[in-house]
């Protein structure tokens, strides 16, 4: 028999046959187990293999699937919200929910104004041709609905589809991942380079990865965009350390100034959310890297040029230098090998 692990604090689950659940003895989270046949735990670790790289359509409503955890939340109109999660998560300025078909951002009241931030800057979004709409729009948030709870939180509910997970939950990534994670983000960039648009929140934490097509979606962080050359009202963790060493220390040490959005700040962010994904931790670790490409490393370490597109031109150089002819590397995960991970 399989032994199965808590995807919240990785203790061993104890399995009750007759609820059909496997339940943590240490955190009380909830597994169930399904199959078509009611064949249980046996099949368990085999039932879900290789399923990332399946078709979509060859996967069945009876397989299995993780019912983690449920909370409930009160809406201002006295209706109850029933979220079932298999992930949640601290954010810059929310808490993060992920579903199997959405994905939750819980805001305080005190910060409403970045939730309507994150609406308003989305909609702001214009695609330069009908191509490039069709090739990009599937990466930026789709809201399914926005409420406020009785307590005065916001909360928004974007659309997922089966398949996507948050970037932080696979860890260190192998340098040939990495580099196409690079060439999505770069593309992203340049879409918001031709609406004006500075994330000021490109950060592992806000990233979600479909393995399967090799594809990024950039879903959280901009609560934080705004527009080139305006205010900025703020920014994650990882991309304060990636300002300019005046606007870092303007940001630091006299929060009244005006800090202004620079297009470069995201480009610089991109470098340093490879660098984590490579398993260091700063950029300063990742100057004593001897098992890079040199043209990879070079890339990162290098100041990124003015603009989006003259940056994914250099990248687009890179690339070939580092690797020569592209190739698709398969990542192979199993939803239960990500969510069993640990933050």
């Amino acid at each position: 028999m399989a032994i199965l692990k808590c995807k919240m604090c990785g203790g061993t689950l104890d399995y009750d046959r007759e609820q059909n659940l496997a339940i943590c003895p240490y955190c009380g989270s909830k597994s169930t187990v399904f199959d078509q046949n009611r064949k249980l735990f046996e099949q368990y670790q085999n039932q879900y293999a290789a399923l990332l790289n399946h078709p979509q359509q060859t996967v069945t409503e009876e397989g299995f699937w993780v019912e983690t955890s449920r909370e409930e939340l009160l809406r201002e109109d006295g209706n109850m919200i029933e979220i079932n999660y298999f992930t949640k998560q601290p954010a810059d300025m929310c808490t993060m929910y992920v579903a199997k078909q959405s994905v939750l951002y819980l805001f305080e009241e005190k910060h409403a104004h970045y939730a309507a931030r994150y609406q308003e800057m989305i909609q702001k979004l214009v695609y330069p041709t009908p191509e490039m709409e069709r090739h990009l729009s599937d990466y930026i948030p789709k809201m399914l609905t926005q409420c406020r709870l009785s307590d005065g939180r916001i909360l928004l509910a974007l659309r997922k589809k089966e398949g996507l997970y948050p970037l932080n939950l696979l860890g260190v990534l192998l340098d040939r991942h990495v580099a196409w994670i690079i060439s999505r983000l770069e593309n992203l960039c340049c879409l918001l380079d031709y609406n004006d648009i500075v994330l000021n929140g490109f950060a592992v934490q806000n990233l979600f990865v479909e393995p399967a097509a090799h594809q990024i979606y950039l879903y959280g962080g901009w609560w934080f965009a705004g527009v080139r050359g305006e205010e900025s009202v703020g920014a994650s963790q990882d991309v304060v350390s990636c300002l300019d060493a005046a606007r870092k220390k303007m940001w630091n040490t006299q929060p009244k100034q005006k800090v202004r959005n620079h297009p470069i700040t995201d480009l610089k962010s991109i470098r340093l959310t490879a660098a984590k994904l490579l398993g260091y931790p700063d950029m300063d670790a990742l100057k004593e890297d001897t098992l890079l490409p040199k043209a990879f490393r070079k890339f990162l370490l290098e100041t990124p040029k003015q603009n989006a597109r003259e940056d994914f031109a250099t990248w687009d150089k890179t690339l070939l230098a580092a690797y020569g002819e592209r190739k698709f590397i398969p990542l192979p995960m199993t939803e239960e090998e990500i969510y069993s991970r640990h933050l």
